[in-house]
């Protein structure tokens, strides 16, 4: 695949141009995808090799994978071809790159490519995309796969926006507080000081023990400052830092731990029925559902279940209970599923409450969480206060004393 930069000129003012950077197999390609309403193409030029960004290599947004696979889907159930429903979908994309390759998955199609392998020689899409859309097309179910695919990626924007939004908003308001009190402990404090100093007046003793404390604070408020970014940048670049903390607080918090535990057997279950009902043999499945989780204490042994249950033949049910790491509802009700031939319903049903309840325990931590914001926005006003208006209030007598 080439790229080339192609200039666009605007038809009624053609002083007015753009430029666009184009995934494409040749010059005639690339012209046709940059084609643009109200706009020629100018020029089209090949970008060297030694000049590409490797713009391509990027993965396509979660969002936009929602809306193509919903988009696809949707054609496909409507009788057009695979290959047609590629062209149709990336025409008018303003995302040239994507356009680009759209494009080359439906040229591998109509090369005779299987559609597995034409998506994944994009390098764009993850095993687990993958696998759906082999599994999909051995069915005949394709259109099914698509669907399912779009569901579970919004399922997991929304649990990731949730999360997000409960920590990011604290997160930032403790921050600003925390500005703000070392500002009032090096400034504000400091200047009502030397105001007493000035007018030869002793502070009283609580007034002695802010002016103590402020003076530790001035002290080390640089290395305070240090190590609180260190640890941020930590939090953001280590896996490994958020893994142990976050285990640390699992221990110690159990609404954490029920949420933590909710949020991965949501991804599990949801996986797993998803590759399950299209077509995937429960051993795969089973391993490439623990993918999701990898990274995490809970990877290990949902890998090791997988295995015992393909080496042992051993139920499925019995081979997670060798690792427990699922909840004892999740394996009584794959039994159930195991037994009586509905293992897809059950893990349907298991998946949406699951669902529900991991969102009741979001909301639940939300609140938890805005209520500790809160009280640690009051501790930290009450120390701002105490140290620079408090010592304002004791002083004004000492200041009529030094006026008589």
């Amino acid at each position: 695949m080439n790229v080339f930069q192609v200039t666009l000129r605007n038809i009624k003012r053609p002083e007015v141009a753009k430029i666009i950077d184009v995934e494409a197999h040749n010059r005639e390609q690339a012209a046709m995808l940059s084609e643009r309403a109200g706009f020629r193409v100018a020029l089209v030029k090949p970008i060297p090799m030694g000049d590409r960004k490797l713009k391509g290599k990027k993965n396509i947004s979660r969002k936009e994978l929602v809306k193509m696979f919903r988009a696809l889907a949707s054609m496909l159930r409507a009788n057009i071809s695979t290959a047609d429903a590629l062209m149709y979908y990336a025409q008018g994309l303003p995302d040239a790159l994507l356009q680009g390759s759209l494009m080359s998955i439906r040229n591998r199609l109509e090369a005779g490519m299987p559609v597995h392998i034409a998506f994944a020689k994009e390098r764009k899409f993850d095993t687990t995309i993958i696998t759906m859309i082999e599994a999909g097309a051995d069915a005949g179910k394709l259109h099914e796969a698509f669907t399912s695919m779009a569901r579970k990626i919004k399922v997991e924007m929304a649990f990731s926006s949730k999360l997000r939004n409960a920590l990011l908003v604290p997160c930032l308001v403790i921050l600003f507080q925390i500005g703000l009190f070392i500002w009032s402990q090096i400034s504000v404090v400091a200047q009502v000081e030397d105001t007493l100093k000035s007018i030869k007046q002793e502070p009283d003793a609580l007034s002695k023990v802010i002016f103590s404390f402020s003076h530790v604070v001035r002290a080390t408020w640089p290395f305070f400052i240090i190590a609180l970014t260190a640890f941020i940048v930590g939090l953001f670049r280590s896996p490994n830092l958020r893994q142990t903390l976050l285990n640390f607080g699992m221990e110690k918090w159990r609404l954490l731990k029920k949420l933590v535990m909710g949020l991965r057997q949501t991804a599990y279950i949801g996986t797993l029925q998803m590759l399950y009902a299209n077509g995937i043999n429960l051993a795969r499945a089973s391993m490439l559902a623990a993918k999701v989780v990898q990274g995490t204490p809970t990877y290990a042994p949902l890998v090791e279940a997988s295995q015992i249950y393909e080496g042992s033949g051993l139920p499925f049910a019995e081979a997670l209970k060798k690792r427990p790491i699922l909840d004892p509802q999740v394996m009584h009700m794959i039994s159930i599923g195991e037994r009586s031939a509905s293992l897809p319903e059950q893990l349907e049903m298991l998946r949406d409450i699951y669902e529900e309840d991991t969102a009741q325990v979001m909301s639940d931590f939300t609140q938890i969480i805005n209520v500790i914001t809160l009280m640690c926005a009051m501790f930290l006003i009450g120390l701002v206060f105490a140290g620079a208006m408090l010592p304002i209030m004791l002083m004004g007598p000492k200041m009529m004393q030094s006026g008589m």
